[in-house]
């Protein structure tokens, strides 16, 4: 009787116990079950953001690629609906806006002709949008910088480019100061006219001697010997050697570095005639003028430029034998952007040649002749017969290229010649000056640096550049992803 009860006592305990099991084995599958729950839903939130994500990722680089293509059809992102910015009509959804640099900082709208770079900023929107509450890639924001290439001549090259050295001083200012300055590539720079300053750096792969008080306001770099005689420089100096050693500095301001390393200069550029190389900046080749059948060998007292207005001509003057020829107290008026091809420029005998601009256009004129031997070296061909005979550009008294009116400088003039420049007596030019042989700055000049280039080379990296016909993105610059988006 006593074992009977104990049996079912201890019976009753376990079925407690087996309760108290069942309980536990059930709240435990609720909480594996909610956590797999909330683990899938979040799973599901997170690969509906990434699909997301990945959609408008794609929308956005459509966008920019819409922008960049309408930007190579003339007209194409001025015709939008809102100009300058691009948006989406199919599938994807984008918007993307256009913005360029003219050379002082981003504007937007449709690149100009002064565009030197065009930046796309694209926002492009998921079609399926992230769930439960996962909205972090519903849209991406883009950037992309483009290069922005335009027809006609690309400024390029230094103030002033001796390839062979020479004797470059002034009683004024040289003002090379926006520019690379001075460099010589291949040979000596000799300053010993008192008062003469140079207002820009000057690169030398050789010696620079100064005899005089010659200041050059800049940092100057020198292959070999630098001489300062009582010269100046304001700025830094690097060279192989310095006299005096070590220089004061009431000599060198900055700091003297002593080294044989040469410094980096660009080749010389062997610039043909190439009349194709010549667009102006809507697209429209130069005109084309032989001298002496469709114009004359002797410069007009009087206007040049081409026959339609506002175009710009090239004057083929090579069959001119001497080249162009011009009388005394010349004002030569220019119409347009004017070429001049000849094998030499020798105003040597000429008092008082001006060229100015006919109106309140700035107008720009090149002087060139050719060098026919592409070793990147200058090639004058002095023993050529006529009139193939190349010589110097040779001025005498008062040659002016340079017409400044109130602020504006309206003639812009770029000589070039694997000859030599011979201004050993004053002239006054606003531009650039490119020249093979030892040459000569001296004698009063006045020098200031506007940037022309030539059309089809870059005179800072010797390299030759295809001619473009309409305005255009070029290679790209950068691509990044913006945050915002």
């Amino acid at each position: 009787m006593l074992l009977t009860k104990w049996i079912r006592h201890a019976r009753a305990n376990e079925s407690g116990s087996a309760l108290v099991a069942v309980l536990g084995v059930t709240v435990l599958a609720l909480i594996l079950t909610t956590l797999i729950a909330s683990s899938t839903v979040s799973a599901y939130g997170f690969s509906s953001a990434t699909r997301a994500a990945v959609q408008s990722h794609a929308a956005a680089d459509a966008g920019v690629a819409a922008a960049r293509a309408g930007l190579y059809v003339p007209g194409n992102c001025a015709a939008r609906p809102v100009a300058g910015t691009y948006t989406s009509t199919g599938a994807l959804i984008y918007s993307a806006t256009v913005q360029y640099d003219a050379g002082s900082g981003w504007y937007p709208g449709c690149p100009t002709s002064l565009a030197s770079r065009v930046r796309i900023v694209s926002t492009g929107t998921a079609k399926s949008s992230g769930v439960v509450g996962a909205t972090s890639g519903n849209t991406r924001k883009v950037e992309a910088i483009f290069n922005y290439l335009t027809p006609g001549p690309k400024p390029s090259g230094a103030g002033i480019t001796l390839y062979g050295g020479g004797q470059v001083e002034a009683n004024s200012s040289l003002d090379l100061s926006e520019s690379a300055g001075l460099i010589v590539q291949n040979g000596n720079v000799v300053c010993d006219k008192n008062n003469a300053v140079i207002n820009g750096d000057v690169t030398v792969n050789g010696n620079l001697n100064f005899t005089n008080s010659c200041t050059i306001n800049g940092d100057t770099t020198v292959s070999g010997s630098a001489t300062l005689g009582s010269g100046k420089i304001v700025g830094n100096l690097t060279a192989a050697s310095v006299s005096p050693n070590p220089p004061p500095i009431s000599q060198v301001t900055g700091t003297y570095t002593q080294t044989a390393v040469a410094p980096v200069v660009p080749p010389w550029v062997d610039v043909s005639y190439t009349p194709s190389d010549w667009i102006d900046s809507s697209g429209t080749p130069f005109q084309l003028k032989t001298a002496p059948t469709d114009i004359s060998c002797t410069l007009p007292n009087g206007t040049l430029g081409a026959t339609g207005v506002g175009r710009s001509v090239i004057i083929n003057m090579l069959g001119c034998t001497g080249g162009p020829s011009v009388s005394n107290n010349t004002t030569v008026s220019l119409t347009s952007d004017v070429v001049i091809f000849a094998q030499q420029f020798n105003f040597g005998s000429v008092n008082s040649l001006t060229f100015n601009s006919a109106d309140t256009s700035v107008h720009r004129i090149w002087f060139i002749t050719p060098d026919y031997v592409a070793n990147h070296q200058p090639t004058c061909n002095r023993s050529a017969a006529a009139p193939n005979t190349q010589g110097d550009f040779v001025v005498k008294n008062s040659l002016t290229a340079s017409d400044v009116f109130a602020t504006t400088n309206r003639v812009q003039a770029m000589l070039y010649t694997p000859c030599a420049f011979v201004g050993k007596n004053g002239f006054t030019w606003n531009g650039q000056i490119y020249a093979g042989a030892y040459s000569y700055v001296q004698n009063n000049p006045t020098f200031t640096y506007a940037p022309i280039g030539i059309a089809g080379y870059d005179l800072k990296t010797g390299d030759s550049i295809p001619s473009v016909l309409t305005p255009q993105p070029g290679a790209q610059i950068s691509n990044r992803d913006l945050l915002g988006g």
